[in-house]
């Protein structure tokens, strides 16, 4: 019981907090929205547009909602986050190995708008989190804009590890820093300690079913090594 009170703790502070770090981000019918306005941008005078979307003050961005477009012949991304900019949309992967830029080059289209997801870190921050774009046809450019899914869990096979940095960042909203490490580690330890605490109860009811008496030195010697059967 003492094992399962941190996680117990933790989880209830990811709860609590879900709520303030959904307010803190865009939602799906936002970022629809903002790129509604981009295209009408886009067909109203291409070059200005570029270079508003990437603006502080250019009226494009909102909270972690944001603009990218790029070259529908080249794949050169025109206007985006600034690790992405110059680069081919071709070439970009996410940490799980998705070739989300690949996808969105190869079946964007005029006239309509596809969606992406993928693990894409919010502005400001190098944590990939969730993430879901919109992306639509402009003649020679595409655009999209995609909003970070606070709610979606960590991508089926990811590893504890990534599991716990997914929990801290995208349920708590923290962004690296000495309060992110801090959370990586303490869920780290709670789970270990409740993983541990799993696999000997597990191994003790295999020694029961094996027919050992707890106390007796067979019963201790299967704890050690497990049933031989």
């Amino acid at each position: 019981m003492k094992m399962l009170l941190p996680v117990v703790a933790l989880v209830g502070a990811l709860i609590f907090s879900s709520a303030a770090s959904a307010q803190q981000s865009g939602t799906a019918d936002e970022a629809k929205a903002l790129l509604a306005r981009a295209a009408t941008a886009v067909q109203a005078d291409k070059a200005g547009a570029l270079a508003k979307f990437d603006a502080p003050n250019g009226g494009f961005r909102d909270r972690d909602l944001y603009v990218f477009c790029f070259d529908r012949r080249s794949g050169i991304v025109l206007a985006g986050p600034p690790t992405t900019k110059g680069k081919d949309v071709r070439t970009l992967k996410d940490p799980t190995g998705k070739p989300f830029g690949q996808e969105m080059f190869t079946n964007v289209k005029d006239g309509g708008v596809i969606n992406v997801d993928y693990m894409f870190p919010k502005p400001n921050s190098t944590v990939p989190v969730a993430k879901e774009s919109f992306i639509e046809g402009l003649g020679d450019v595409a655009c999209g804009v995609g909003y970070y899914n606070v709610a979606a869990p960590a991508p089926a096979g990811a590893s504890r590890t990534a599991r716990e940095h997914h929990a801290c960042a995208v349920v708590m909203g923290l962004q690296p820093g000495d309060l992110y490490d801090t959370c990586v580690r303490s869920l780290d330890q709670s789970l270990s300690q409740l993983d541990q605490a799993w696999q000997t109860s597990a191994k003790r009811n295999a020694c029961i079913q094996a027919g050992l008496r707890p106390g007796t030195p067979s019963f201790a010697g299967c704890m050690e090594t497990g049933p031989l059967f």
